[in-house]
């Protein structure tokens, strides 16, 4: 009797009873059918992708999936077909090399990780671990503590440049201190550093005290970027905004500054002067054509926002934090001081060795990660165990430190500011912090493809701090925005830090 009469009132009628029949049957299977149907969380982001999309494009996914992982536990469904994961164990089980478990890898999700456009792949953006591995093998050298020793000479000298800039403002306020935003000056610092130390230009950012245009133009693009990524969980929509929409969203700067880095790369390629930055060291290991000229292009571009853009947002995390905590300040402008007599005394070495500078850094790499959402990976095709939780092949995972950094089970107040709990007295028996799970801070990822600049940003972060509070003493003017408020677009978009800033007054 029904199918007769919808066929009566028309065609509408029944387009609308079969798109509700095919809605609740996909829903039906999300919620109690799905290989993924017993892994906990909410049923809207279990049907759909779109609140997770809206979430991530808004810039708040990192903090609703902490709150969903404070409710559901350390393994959350987020989508029809991807799992959150914020226990210390995931970072080996999802990011680890697996070879000693008899496990497959777990590869790099193509929907986020493929390339913007046809470029060739780099460092970060190869899905296949073979060809991530022969282009790993030839950068490798240029990364190790011996050729970062080489390289220390590069970092002194940008770091002096800052050092002098910010002099330069203390003077033009003859001793009352100079109030100013301290972010962009971190952005500056560490594009300009590793212009110099990647392919031997700076991006006369401190040279001007102005940003590059494109170092402006990435830091403007966060936003959109995240947008972008957002689109990609919907094929059909993408595919629209991929033949339409895109095209007309690159103006003419962007066209204009998005080969700032190919350019630089390309000339450096060309010098026959010898030179200990990093592209000597590709130049010397690449004889054989391991890398291509676009994978070597591409590399450099992923590398200059990888190394630049987390290291300035760890200084802006540690330093928003010692300024909202004058005891942690204090204890560690008294020891900067007090180690490196004479301002030639603030060598890597040096700094590697003074245990409080690192213990305020680990607290604020836990804290304010650069990177507090890992773009995802895919669980290999026959399914695999993680974090004691079956997990069906072809499912999108991913490991959220901002919550596994917050999380109260891991750590003594877990959400305040304790560079004690990094240092030896924390594994005394009395100290609250003793039962921390210190192993669960995974600042520059794991595995295979653990962040290959680790040391370069260690000793890179320790040194701009260390030049700072040795020259100069801070105070806290204003914040915009609580560090946990801000929104992340993959990285996080840093409001201003209003700081005065003056001469040392001490004359140790």
């Amino acid at each position: 009797m029904i199918v007769p009469l919808l066929e009566l009132l028309g065609p509408i009628p029944l387009l609308a009873v079969s798109s509700t029949l095919v809605w609740a049957s996909t829903v039906i299977y999300s919620l109690y059918i799905h290989p993924l149907s017993k892994i906990p969380g909410p049923k809207l982001w279990a049907i759909s992708r779109i609140p997770f999309a809206r979430s991530f494009i808004a810039g708040t996914a990192v903090q609703d999936i902490e709150k969903l992982h404070r409710r559901y536990g350390p393994v959350v469904r987020t989508q029809p077909n991807a799992v959150s994961f914020a226990h210390p164990d995931a970072w080996q089980d999802i990011q680890g090399a697996r070879s000693s478990s008899g496990g497959k890898p777990y590869l790099k999700d193509p929907t986020w990780w493929k390339s913007m456009s046809s470029a060739s792949r780099s460092i970060a953006t190869a899905i296949e671990h073979d060809t991530h591995a022969r282009i790993r093998k030839t950068l490798t050298p240029a990364f190790t503590l011996r050729a970062l020793k080489q390289q220390e000479p590069l970092l002194q000298t940008g770091v002096a440049l800052l050092i002098q800039r910010l002099q330069e403002r203390v003077l033009k306020a003859d001793g009352t201190g100079d109030s100013f935003d301290i972010i962009p000056w971190f952005n500056f610092t560490a594009f300009d550093i590793f212009g110099d130390i990647a392919f031997g230009e700076t991006f006369d950012c401190l040279q001007t005290s102005n940003y590059h245009p494109f170092v402006a133009l990435i830091c403007e693009s966060i936003k959109s970027h995240s947008m972008v990524l957002g689109i990609r969980l919907f094929p059909k929509l993408e595919y629209v905004f991929k033949k339409w929409v895109f095209p007309h969203m690159m103006n003419e700067n962007q066209k204009k500054y998005g080969t700032a880095v190919i350019d630089r790369v390309n000339r450096r390629m060309q010098w026959e002067v010898a030179r200990p930055d990093i592209m000597s060291y590709v130049i010397a290991g690449n004889e054989k054509g391991a890398m291509t000229p676009g994978e070597v292009q591409a590399t450099f571009q992923t590398l200059t926002l990888a190394g630049s853009e987390t290291t300035a947002t760890t200084l802006s995390g540690v330093m928003t934090q010692l300024l909202t905590h004058p005891e942690a300040y204090g204890k560690l402008v008294g020891e900067v001081r007090g180690e490196l007599k004479k301002e030639g005394d603030i060598t890597l070495d040096a700094l590697k060795n003074l245990p409080y500078l690192n213990a305020c850094l680990n607290e604020a790499m836990r804290l304010c990660t650069a990177t507090p959402f890992t773009l995802p990976r895919v669980v290999p095709k026959d399914g695999d165990m993680a974090c004691g939780t079956w997990i069906a092949g072809k499912t999108s995972v991913f490991i959220l430190p901002w919550a596994v950094n917050r999380d109260p089970n891991l750590w003594h107040d877990a959400i305040s500011f304790h560079p004690e709990r990094w240092l030896p007295g924390a594994m005394d028996g009395n100290s609250p912090f003793v039962n921390d799970r210190r192993d669960a801070l995974h600042p520059f990822g794991e595995g295979p493809r653990k962040c290959i600049g680790m040391h370069l940003a260690w000793a890179e972060i320790r040194l701009i701090l260390a030049r700072m509070l040795w020259s100069f003493d801070f105070e806290l003017v204003k914040k915009t925005v609580e560090w946990e408020q801000q929104r992340v677009y993959v990285l996080i978009e840093r409001g201003p830090l209003i700081v005065k800033l003056k001469e040392r007054s001490d004359t140790k």
